[in-house]
């Protein structure tokens, strides 16, 4: 893995009434490769926020950056920050170039007020197949990932998960037929020494809304560790 050294970081803070506090920030690796990322925290939290990178979909640029924030907003609402990498050179960009996600990590720990505690990967399409990857490569910086949907491009770089907490859904009638791999990709996953909840949504293609009460209990134990509250015990005015 080539060293990134981080030279540069701007950014421009909003006020979102819905998403938080948020910052678009460009931050320039030693190599000369620019990264824009899209920046979320909550408004108003009793600790540090744990901090999740969302893949999106498509080519990772900032149109499916934007259209698929959906996610990132419900992580958010729960207490996460969340983190959108934007490239215009192609899906697999941050899979190839396997140093930029934990260098951005480690510029936005400098910048923002987060827990130090590993984060968490989500991903959208081809970007929950992208955390998927990005999270082999190295797994040990990772606490988790979540991939609705998602699929392993590369069954060779999955050997070493161990203790790595995957949340894997595919609609049951995918467009693409990610469906009918499920069942291996989350063999695999486990044979690697992942801990894996995985299973189709019934009757949903291959873009489908999350059950949100069934991911709040997969992600409860975790909130936990990192002495967040529960959405279920927060006050209503948050």
């Amino acid at each position: 893995m080539r060293p990134y050294y981080l030279l540069f970081l701007s950014f421009l803070a909003v006020i979102t009434s819905q998403s938080g506090m948020s910052a678009e920030e460009t931050i320039i690796l030693g190599d000369g490769i620019s990264v824009r990322v899209l920046y979320f925290e909550p408004e108003s939290f009793v600790e540090s926020p744990p901090l999740a990178i969302l893949m999106s979909g498509g080519y990772s640029d900032e149109f499916m950056a934007r259209a698929q924030f959906w996610l990132g907003k419900e992580m958010v609402q729960r207490g996460w920050a969340v983190a959108v990498p934007i490239s215009d050179q192609g899906r697999k960009f941050f899979v190839e170039n396997g140093g930029i996600i934990p260098a951005v990590i480690r510029q936005l720990r400098k910048t923002h007020t987060i827990s130090e505690q590993k984060p968490m990967l989500l991903g959208i399409s081809s970007g929950g197949s992208a955390a998927l990857a990005i999270a082999a490569a190295s797994p040990d910086l990772y606490t988790g990932v979540i991939a609705a949907p998602g699929r392993i491009w590369d069954a060779g770089k999955f050997s070493r998960l161990s203790g790595l907490q995957v949340y894997l859904r595919v609609g049951e009638k995918d467009d693409f037929r990610w469906n009918r791999l499920l069942d291996e990709n989350a063999a695999l996953l486990r044979q690697a020494g992942a801990l894996v909840d995985a299973a189709l949504v019934p009757d949903a293609r291959h873009i489908f809304a999350l059950n949100w009460k069934e991911l709040e209990t997969w992600l409860e134990p975790l909130q936990l560790r990192r002495g967040l509250t529960p959405k279920s015990e927060q006050s209503p005015h948050r």
